[in-house]
């Protein structure tokens, strides 16, 4: 009995230094934290992808790692794509439902470079297709902590584009060391026909000089065309070399991500058991404190909101409050700095709802608080939102002017499921994730650019925009090659003229890419408008 009570008590001392951090067996000592790596195993299928991931490291050195522009990205994105569903099907990997909306996410933007160049949406649309897809691999995988996109998203990023890859950063070659050891029965054969080539090409060395003097001029223009070739090819050489260099730890981050991912190598770091509990470690702060932070944030804002209701809400109705007579200085007074007071309440709001001792759903106060914030943070989001539209309204559209308001817009929507949080449960990090993501494909896809410049050009034609920005067409580049033709057309202002004129020659200058991988539909569209429209009027 003695013994049996000692062991139990040995017990409870290491549960106990496990919890509370003393001296006993260190939590990176207890399996449940952190599973093992097995040794990659690698069959037939692992070596198949492994050589093919060296073709996918070296198109996208060459097609998108150094421009992000053209159907190279798109070619680049369907390949990888591609390849990576037939290696997960034939290891017996079953995709789920988030894991094809993942991949519609993907093809979408990556579509969207092969037609239109969308230079107001650089470098974000490149950075999202990249973030897009290393996503995808883990979803599809499922290897999602909690099974799906959840409020441990910045764990599951972290995952993915680190902790996997890089795990399996050598895998790839176990893989290639495989493939050979299978091909070395047949070593003698391939041996065999290198020798008979190796000789050919003696031969032909001797024998194509005097096929040449002995031609009438037909074979020898063949020849000297295939070298003219190998000249060309000679040209590029350095330009493949490096290229090929910097294809091969890209080709191992593809290997050791998608098989990591597939064999579900390296990705118990974060356990959801032990996750979840460390998270709820984090909830230290007294509810008095938050109680008093929340109220007295949300006072502040009543109090500001309600001294400078006329300034605040004259932008609604389109109207200059008295005392400015500029829209420009109006419009620009304190929008962004209530853009910033509107992400500082979002985050406010996360923090204070993750670090309170109490979970909202456990103390009313706490949603009121929740609620209100949020509510407040939607009228200053509304005001700002105004005085962007009167500021637009008056001086016309720009992606400076297109993208704060698509921000707010999704910022809204936060706030309103911040509000609805507050009677239904749900994860408002998968709602943030698939409105964001949803809203930035579609303008991916409708090429905002070119949206802004026809605005321009309609209002502008139709009288109710003083002046026409030829700048925001450059920022444009070849979307707005179509508004620029139209006004150039029909305006009678010859240093306007001058101007759309300049602008259309430096597009036709600038655009060299025409068959390259960087070329798009948009930019060979306008390639065809310019030569048309300029030599019909030079």
């Amino acid at each position: 009995m003695d013994e049996i009570s000692i062991d139990k008590n040995e017990a409870a001392l290491s549960s106990g230094s496990l919890v509370f951090g003393g001296s006993g067996e260190s939590a990176s000592e207890v399996p449940i934290l952190k599973k093992g790596k097995a040794p990659f195993a690698a069959d037939r299928r692992d070596s198949y992808f492994a050589l093919f991931a060296f073709v996918l490291g070296f198109l996208f050195v060459r097609w998108v790692l150094f421009s992000w522009q053209g159907w190279g990205v798109t070619l680049f994105t369907l390949l990888f794509c591609g390849s990576v569903i037939v290696y997960m099907r034939k290891k017996g990997a079953q995709i789920p439902k988030a894991g094809w909306f993942w991949l519609a996410v993907v093809m979408l933007i990556g579509l969207s470079f092969s037609l239109w160049t969308n230079n107001g949406l650089a470098p974000w649309h490149g950075l999202l297709l990249f973030c897009s897809a290393v996503y995808w691999i883990l979803c599809a995988a499922g290897l999602l902590i909690l099974g799906k996109t959840s409020d441990l998203l910045l764990l599951d990023s972290y995952n993915a584009l680190l902790v996997i890859p890089f795990s399996n950063f050598g895998c790839q070659y176990k893989g290639l060391a495989l493939l050979g050891a299978n091909k070395l029965a047949r070593g003698r054969q391939i041996s065999s026909i290198a020798l008979g080539l190796f000789l050919s090409f003696i031969v032909a060395a001797m024998v194509l000089p005097l096929l040449m003097e002995a031609d009438s001029g037909g074979f020898a223009k063949l020849i000297n065309g295939i070298l003219d070739g190998f000249r060309g090819l000679g040209n590029k050489f350095w330009e493949t070399f490096w290229q090929l260099i910097l294809a091969v730890p890209i080709a191992a981050y593809i290997f050791g991500l998608v098989a990591g991912s597939t064999h579900k190598r390296g990705a118990g770091s974060f356990e959801k058991d032990s996750t979840l509990e460390k998270i709820s470690g984090l909830r230290i702060l007294p509810m008095t404190t938050v109680y008093i932070l929340m109220g007295l944030l949300c006072m502040l804002y009543i109090v500001f909101i309600g001294s400078q209701a006329p300034y605040f809400f004259s932008a609604f109705a389109g109207q200059r409050p008295e005392g400015w007579q500029i829209y420009s200085e109006y419009a620009r007074s304190g929008f962004f700095e209530l853009c910033r007071i509107a992400v500082i309440n979002l985050f406010v709001l996360t923090a204070a709802n993750i670090m309170s001792q109490k979970h909202s759903r456990d103390s009313m106060f706490l949603k009121i608080l929740n609620a209100l914030l949020a509510m407040l943070t939607l009228v200053l989001i509304a005001t700002a939102f105004s005085k962007m539209a009167l500021y637009i309204g008056a001086y016309g559209l720009s992606m400076r002017r297109l993208l704060p308001c698509v921000f707010m817009i999704f910022m809204a929507v936060i706030c309103g499921g911040v509000i609805a949080l507050q009677k239904w449960p749900f994860s408002i990090t998968r709602l943030a994730v698939g409105v964001g993501v949803v809203m930035f494909c579609m303008l991916c896809i409708v090429n905002p650019d070119s949206l802004v410049a026809r605005y321009n050009a309609d209002r502008y034609l139709s009288g109710t925009l003083e002046n026409f920005d030829v700048e925001i067409l450059y920022r444009s580049g070849p979307a707005g090659v179509d508004p620029a033709l139209r006004v150039y057309e029909q305006t009678n202002d010859p240093a306007l003229q001058f101007k759309l004129k300049e602008y259309l020659l430096a597009q036709q200058q600038a655009d060299k890419v025409a068959g390259e991988p960087g070329d798009s539909l948009e930019k060979a569209r306008a390639r065809y408008r310019i030569t048309e429209n300029i030599n019909a009027n030079p």
